[in-house]
Protein backbone atom coordinates (compact mmCIF):
# COMPACT_ATOMS: atom_id res chain seq x y z
CA UNK A 1 0.00 0.00 0.00
CA UNK A 2 2.82 2.26 0.99
CA UNK A 3 4.17 1.60 -2.57
CA UNK A 4 0.69 2.72 -4.55
CA UNK A 5 0.55 5.89 -2.16
CA UNK A 6 4.13 6.80 -3.00
CA UNK A 7 3.33 6.47 -6.74
CA UNK A 8 -0.22 8.42 -7.07
CA UNK A 9 1.68 11.01 -4.95
CA UNK A 10 4.40 11.05 -7.56
CA UNK A 11 2.12 10.98 -10.66
CA UNK A 12 -0.28 13.87 -9.40
CA UNK A 13 2.91 15.73 -8.91
CA UNK A 14 4.52 15.40 -11.81
CA UNK A 15 0.85 15.93 -13.71
CA UNK A 16 0.60 19.30 -11.78
CA UNK A 17 4.23 20.89 -12.68
CA UNK A 18 3.64 20.08 -16.64
CA UNK A 19 0.36 21.78 -16.06
CA UNK A 20 2.54 24.97 -14.96
CA UNK A 21 4.65 25.03 -17.13
CA UNK A 22 1.65 25.31 -19.75
CA UNK A 23 -0.55 28.15 -17.94
CA UNK A 24 3.05 29.90 -17.88
CA UNK A 25 3.56 29.24 -21.82
CA UNK A 26 -0.26 29.35 -22.94
CA UNK A 27 -2.39 30.65 -20.86
CA UNK A 28 -0.64 33.33 -18.81
CA UNK A 29 0.43 35.36 -22.31
CA UNK A 30 -2.83 35.26 -23.78
CA UNK A 31 -3.88 37.07 -20.66
CA UNK A 32 -1.15 39.41 -20.81
CA UNK A 33 -1.87 39.68 -24.71
CA UNK A 34 -5.28 40.05 -24.24
CA UNK A 35 -4.93 43.14 -21.98
CA UNK A 36 -2.31 44.82 -23.94
CA UNK A 37 -5.04 44.71 -27.29
CA UNK A 38 -7.83 46.30 -24.87
CA UNK A 39 -5.44 49.08 -23.70
CA UNK A 40 -3.68 49.88 -27.06
CA UNK A 41 -6.92 50.17 -29.04
CA UNK A 42 -8.91 52.42 -26.49
CA UNK A 43 -5.26 54.69 -26.12
CA UNK A 44 -5.38 55.02 -29.89
CA UNK A 45 -8.71 55.91 -30.46
CA UNK A 46 -8.23 58.52 -28.09
CA UNK A 47 -4.71 59.94 -29.19
CA UNK A 48 -5.80 59.34 -32.67
CA UNK A 49 -6.78 62.73 -33.92
CA UNK A 50 -4.18 64.70 -32.47
CA UNK A 51 -1.19 63.90 -34.38
CA UNK A 52 0.83 61.86 -32.23
CA UNK A 53 3.16 59.51 -34.18
CA UNK A 54 1.74 56.58 -32.53
CA UNK A 55 0.07 53.21 -34.43
CA UNK A 56 -1.41 50.79 -32.25
CA UNK A 57 0.67 48.52 -33.22
CA UNK A 58 3.47 50.63 -31.69
CA UNK A 59 1.86 51.00 -28.63
CA UNK A 60 0.44 47.36 -28.01
CA UNK A 61 4.84 46.67 -28.48
CA UNK A 62 5.69 49.25 -26.08
CA UNK A 63 3.12 48.26 -23.26
CA UNK A 64 4.16 44.56 -24.14
CA UNK A 65 7.27 45.36 -23.55
CA UNK A 66 6.96 47.41 -20.20
CA UNK A 67 4.29 44.73 -18.32
CA UNK A 68 4.91 41.70 -19.96
CA UNK A 69 8.24 40.55 -18.53
CA UNK A 70 7.47 41.74 -14.79
CA UNK A 71 4.10 39.91 -14.55
CA UNK A 72 5.46 36.52 -16.18
CA UNK A 73 8.38 36.30 -13.45
CA UNK A 74 5.67 37.62 -10.86
CA UNK A 75 3.10 34.48 -11.58
CA UNK A 76 6.26 32.12 -12.27
CA UNK A 77 7.21 33.25 -8.38
CA UNK A 78 3.66 32.77 -7.33
CA UNK A 79 3.20 29.14 -8.95
CA UNK A 80 6.73 28.48 -7.22
CA UNK A 81 5.59 29.68 -3.66
CA UNK A 82 2.16 28.01 -3.94
CA UNK A 83 3.52 24.63 -5.39
CA UNK A 84 4.64 23.26 -1.50
CA UNK A 85 0.76 24.18 -0.23
CA UNK A 86 -0.71 21.72 -3.34
CA UNK A 87 2.11 19.25 -2.57
CA UNK A 88 1.16 19.25 0.79
CA UNK A 89 -2.59 19.45 0.07
CA UNK A 90 -2.35 16.54 -2.51
CA UNK A 91 -0.54 14.44 -0.40
CA UNK A 92 -2.44 14.39 2.67
CA UNK A 93 -5.96 14.02 0.51
CA UNK A 94 -3.71 10.76 -1.14
CA UNK A 95 -3.23 9.16 2.25
CA UNK A 96 -6.84 10.04 3.55
CA UNK A 97 -8.49 8.16 0.23
CA UNK A 98 -5.96 5.10 0.61
CA UNK A 99 -6.56 5.00 4.53
CA UNK A 100 -10.23 5.52 3.59
CA UNK A 101 -10.84 8.29 5.63
CA UNK A 102 -12.61 10.60 3.26
CA UNK A 103 -14.54 9.68 -0.05
CA UNK A 104 -13.91 10.97 -3.25
CA UNK A 105 -16.93 13.37 -3.14
CA UNK A 106 -15.70 14.40 0.21
CA UNK A 107 -12.70 15.27 -1.07
CA UNK A 108 -14.03 17.34 -4.23
CA UNK A 109 -16.18 19.51 -1.96
CA UNK A 110 -12.94 20.32 0.53
CA UNK A 111 -10.41 20.20 -1.80
CA UNK A 112 -9.84 23.67 -2.99
CA UNK A 113 -10.81 25.59 0.69
CA UNK A 114 -7.64 23.47 2.13
CA UNK A 115 -5.45 24.44 -0.56
CA UNK A 116 -6.30 28.10 -0.02
CA UNK A 117 -5.70 27.82 3.35
CA UNK A 118 -2.67 25.71 2.78
CA UNK A 119 -1.72 28.28 0.57
CA UNK A 120 -2.27 31.31 3.29
CA UNK A 121 0.02 29.40 6.10
CA UNK A 122 3.06 30.89 4.19
CA UNK A 123 4.97 27.43 4.31
CA UNK A 124 7.89 28.98 2.72
CA UNK A 125 7.48 32.48 4.56
CA UNK A 126 7.26 33.91 1.20
CA UNK A 127 4.30 35.66 -0.42
CA UNK A 128 3.42 36.41 -3.64
CA UNK A 129 -0.30 38.21 -4.90
CA UNK A 130 -1.66 39.48 -7.65
CA UNK A 131 -1.31 43.12 -7.41
CA UNK A 132 0.40 44.68 -10.51
CA UNK A 133 0.66 48.60 -9.47
CA UNK A 134 4.43 48.52 -9.52
CA UNK A 135 4.20 46.98 -12.58
CA UNK A 136 1.91 49.49 -14.08
CA UNK A 137 3.76 52.52 -12.94
CA UNK A 138 6.23 52.25 -15.70
CA UNK A 139 3.44 52.09 -18.31
CA UNK A 140 1.95 55.36 -16.30
CA UNK A 141 5.04 57.04 -16.20
CA UNK A 142 5.34 56.15 -20.18
CA UNK A 143 2.35 57.48 -20.95
CA UNK A 144 2.24 60.56 -18.91
CA UNK A 145 6.50 61.43 -20.73
CA UNK A 146 5.00 60.89 -23.86
CA UNK A 147 1.61 61.22 -24.06
CA UNK A 148 -0.17 63.05 -21.19
CA UNK A 149 2.79 65.93 -21.14
CA UNK A 150 1.47 66.90 -24.28
CA UNK A 151 -1.65 67.67 -23.12
CA UNK A 152 -2.11 69.03 -19.66
CA UNK A 153 -3.97 71.89 -21.01
CA UNK A 154 -6.98 68.91 -21.84
CA UNK A 155 -8.35 67.89 -18.49
CA UNK A 156 -10.87 65.73 -19.90
CA UNK A 157 -8.35 63.70 -22.15
CA UNK A 158 -5.68 63.17 -19.54
CA UNK A 159 -8.19 61.96 -17.17
CA UNK A 160 -9.46 59.77 -19.51
CA UNK A 161 -6.27 58.36 -20.43
CA UNK A 162 -5.16 58.03 -16.89
CA UNK A 163 -8.49 56.01 -16.34
CA UNK A 164 -7.35 53.77 -19.31
CA UNK A 165 -4.07 52.77 -17.26
CA UNK A 166 -5.82 52.12 -13.97
CA UNK A 167 -8.59 49.85 -16.35
CA UNK A 168 -5.47 47.84 -17.73
CA UNK A 169 -4.10 47.14 -14.27
CA UNK A 170 -7.69 46.21 -12.74
CA UNK A 171 -8.59 43.71 -16.05
CA UNK A 172 -5.51 42.04 -16.02
CA UNK A 173 -5.46 41.40 -11.87
CA UNK A 174 -9.30 40.26 -12.35
CA UNK A 175 -8.02 37.98 -15.35
CA UNK A 176 -4.87 36.47 -13.66
CA UNK A 177 -7.51 36.01 -10.38
CA UNK A 178 -9.89 34.17 -12.48
CA UNK A 179 -6.55 31.80 -14.07
CA UNK A 180 -5.41 30.69 -10.67
CA UNK A 181 -9.28 29.82 -9.57
CA UNK A 182 -9.17 28.09 -12.66
CA UNK A 183 -5.52 26.10 -12.34
CA UNK A 184 -7.03 25.28 -8.98
CA UNK A 185 -9.84 23.63 -9.81
CA UNK A 186 -7.65 21.82 -12.75
CA UNK A 187 -5.87 20.38 -10.00
CA UNK A 188 -8.34 18.94 -8.38
CA UNK A 189 -9.37 16.89 -12.08
CA UNK A 190 -5.83 15.64 -11.58
CA UNK A 191 -6.25 13.99 -8.50
CA UNK A 192 -9.71 12.95 -8.51
CA UNK A 193 -8.78 11.53 -12.30
CA UNK A 194 -5.36 10.02 -10.56
CA UNK A 195 -7.26 8.60 -7.85
CA UNK A 196 -9.92 7.45 -10.01
CA UNK A 197 -7.21 5.33 -11.98
CA UNK A 198 -5.88 3.81 -9.24
CA UNK A 199 -8.60 2.64 -7.90
CA UNK A 200 -9.88 1.04 -10.88
CA UNK A 201 -6.31 -0.99 -11.29
CA UNK A 202 -6.87 -2.28 -8.19
CA UNK A 203 -9.89 -3.21 -9.42
CA UNK A 204 -8.81 -4.94 -11.90
CA UNK A 205 -6.39 -6.90 -9.79
CA UNK A 206 -8.88 -7.99 -7.21
CA UNK A 207 -11.01 -9.45 -10.30
CA UNK A 208 -8.19 -11.37 -11.36
CA UNK A 209 -7.61 -12.45 -8.00
CA UNK A 210 -11.09 -13.86 -7.59
CA UNK A 211 -11.15 -15.78 -10.53
CA UNK A 212 -7.40 -17.20 -9.73
CA UNK A 213 -9.25 -18.35 -6.81
CA UNK A 214 -12.37 -19.93 -8.46
CA UNK A 215 -10.23 -22.02 -10.45
CA UNK A 216 -8.20 -23.65 -7.38
CA UNK A 217 -11.42 -24.17 -5.77
CA UNK A 218 -12.37 -26.53 -9.21
CA UNK A 219 -9.00 -28.42 -8.70
CA UNK A 220 -9.36 -31.94 -7.93
CA UNK A 221 -10.03 -32.62 -4.50
CA UNK A 222 -7.27 -35.23 -4.38
CA UNK A 223 -4.77 -32.91 -6.01
CA UNK A 224 -5.67 -30.55 -2.64
CA UNK A 225 -4.94 -33.41 -0.42
CA UNK A 226 -1.68 -34.44 -2.25
CA UNK A 227 -0.68 -30.29 -2.10
CA UNK A 228 -2.04 -30.10 1.94
CA UNK A 229 0.52 -33.15 2.66
CA UNK A 230 3.07 -31.99 0.76
CA UNK A 231 3.11 -28.41 2.81
CA UNK A 232 2.73 -30.36 5.95
CA UNK A 233 5.85 -32.63 4.80
CA UNK A 234 7.94 -29.67 4.67
CA UNK A 235 6.59 -27.93 7.65
CA UNK A 236 7.23 -31.27 9.88
CA UNK A 237 11.04 -31.30 9.61
CA UNK A 238 11.10 -28.02 11.43
CA UNK A 239 10.63 -28.21 15.04
CA UNK A 240 8.04 -25.40 16.39
CA UNK A 241 11.42 -23.55 17.61
CA UNK A 242 12.91 -23.48 13.91
CA UNK A 243 9.71 -22.34 12.79
CA UNK A 244 9.22 -19.31 15.23
CA UNK A 245 12.72 -18.50 14.62
CA UNK A 246 12.38 -18.13 11.07
CA UNK A 247 9.12 -16.39 11.17
CA UNK A 248 11.03 -13.74 13.54
CA UNK A 249 13.76 -13.65 10.85
CA UNK A 250 11.47 -13.22 8.24
CA UNK A 251 9.75 -10.23 10.06
CA UNK A 252 12.69 -8.53 11.14
CA UNK A 253 13.90 -8.40 6.94
CA UNK A 254 10.77 -6.39 6.22
CA UNK A 255 10.83 -3.78 9.16
CA UNK A 256 14.75 -3.47 7.91
CA UNK A 257 13.31 -2.92 4.20
CA UNK A 258 11.30 -0.47 5.06
CA UNK A 259 13.60 0.97 7.62
CA UNK A 260 15.57 1.78 4.30
CA UNK A 261 13.19 3.22 2.50
CA UNK A 262 12.17 5.66 5.30
CA UNK A 263 16.36 6.73 5.89
CA UNK A 264 16.04 7.36 1.85
CA UNK A 265 12.71 9.17 1.59
CA UNK A 266 14.14 11.46 4.59
CA UNK A 267 17.35 11.54 3.33
CA UNK A 268 15.94 12.83 -0.28
CA UNK A 269 13.61 14.98 2.14
CA UNK A 270 16.36 17.10 3.21
CA UNK A 271 17.75 17.57 -0.03
CA UNK A 272 14.49 18.83 -1.41
CA UNK A 273 14.38 21.08 1.92
CA UNK A 274 18.20 22.38 1.03
CA UNK A 275 17.16 23.14 -2.62
CA UNK A 276 14.22 25.08 -1.32
CA UNK A 277 15.97 26.81 0.76
CA UNK A 278 18.53 27.70 -1.76
CA UNK A 279 16.52 28.96 -4.73
CA UNK A 280 14.33 30.90 -1.95
CA UNK A 281 17.73 32.57 -1.53
CA UNK A 282 18.31 33.22 -4.84
CA UNK A 283 15.15 34.59 -5.88
CA UNK A 284 15.31 36.79 -2.73
CA UNK A 285 18.24 38.27 -3.63
CA UNK A 286 17.08 38.64 -7.55
CA UNK A 287 13.77 40.15 -6.22
CA UNK A 288 15.65 42.53 -3.90
CA UNK A 289 17.63 43.77 -7.51
CA UNK A 290 14.76 43.68 -9.46
CA UNK A 291 13.22 46.07 -6.97
CA UNK A 292 16.55 48.45 -6.58
CA UNK A 293 16.77 48.69 -10.03
CA UNK A 294 13.18 49.57 -10.44
CA UNK A 295 13.55 52.23 -7.37
CA UNK A 296 16.52 53.11 -8.89
CA UNK A 297 14.95 53.94 -12.70
CA UNK A 298 12.28 56.18 -10.65
CA UNK A 299 14.50 57.84 -8.86
CA UNK A 300 16.43 59.03 -12.13
CA UNK A 301 12.52 59.82 -14.03
CA UNK A 302 11.79 61.60 -11.65
CA UNK A 303 14.88 63.37 -11.74
CA UNK A 304 14.97 63.84 -15.65
CA UNK A 305 11.63 65.41 -14.82
CA UNK A 306 12.69 67.90 -12.36
CA UNK A 307 15.50 68.92 -14.87
CA UNK A 308 13.77 69.18 -17.59
CA UNK A 309 11.38 71.84 -15.55
CA UNK A 310 14.31 73.40 -14.48
CA UNK A 311 15.88 73.89 -18.41
CA UNK A 312 12.14 75.11 -19.53
CA UNK A 313 11.94 77.64 -16.35
CA UNK A 314 15.71 78.83 -17.86
CA UNK A 315 14.67 78.96 -20.69
CA UNK A 316 11.57 80.92 -20.05
CA UNK A 317 14.21 83.37 -17.96
CA UNK A 318 16.42 84.03 -20.49
CA UNK A 319 13.92 84.89 -22.99
CA UNK A 320 12.42 87.32 -20.41
CA UNK A 321 16.06 88.64 -20.09
CA UNK A 322 16.66 89.13 -23.91
CA UNK A 323 14.79 92.05 -24.57
CA UNK A 324 16.09 93.92 -20.75
CA UNK A 325 19.41 93.15 -22.62
CA UNK A 326 18.51 94.44 -25.84
CA UNK A 327 17.30 98.06 -24.41
CA UNK A 328 19.98 98.23 -21.97
CA UNK A 329 22.26 97.88 -24.99
CA UNK A 330 20.04 100.72 -26.32
CA UNK A 331 20.49 103.26 -23.31
CA UNK A 332 24.53 102.92 -23.28
CA UNK A 333 24.21 103.45 -27.32
CA UNK A 334 22.63 106.33 -27.15
CA UNK A 335 24.26 107.94 -24.11
CA UNK A 336 27.70 107.46 -26.07
CA UNK A 337 25.86 109.57 -28.94
CA UNK A 338 24.73 111.70 -26.76
CA UNK A 339 28.04 112.57 -25.12
CA UNK A 340 29.98 112.74 -28.62
CA UNK A 341 27.33 115.13 -29.57
CA UNK A 342 28.55 117.35 -26.64
CA UNK A 343 32.01 117.25 -27.03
Amino acid sequence: MIGVIERVKNNVLLKCSTLNDEIISNTLLDVINEGVYHFAEDLESLISDLHFNFSEEELRNKTKDIIKVPIIKKIKRKLFIDSLALQITNDAFVEKFFNDEITLEDLKSSYIKELNDNKSSNQLNMAEDLNLNEIIQGLRLYVEENIISSLKENVFLTNAIVSLVDKIRDELENSLKKMIDDTDLKYLDILTNELLQDAKEELNIEEKGNEAMMEKDITPVEQNLDEIKEEKTKFDKYDDMTLFNKVILTLNTSEEKLTRKENSLEKRKKEVDERLNATNKNIEANIERENKLSQRKLELNSKEIELNSKLSEAEVIFLNMKPLIKGLNNIKVSKEKGASEDE
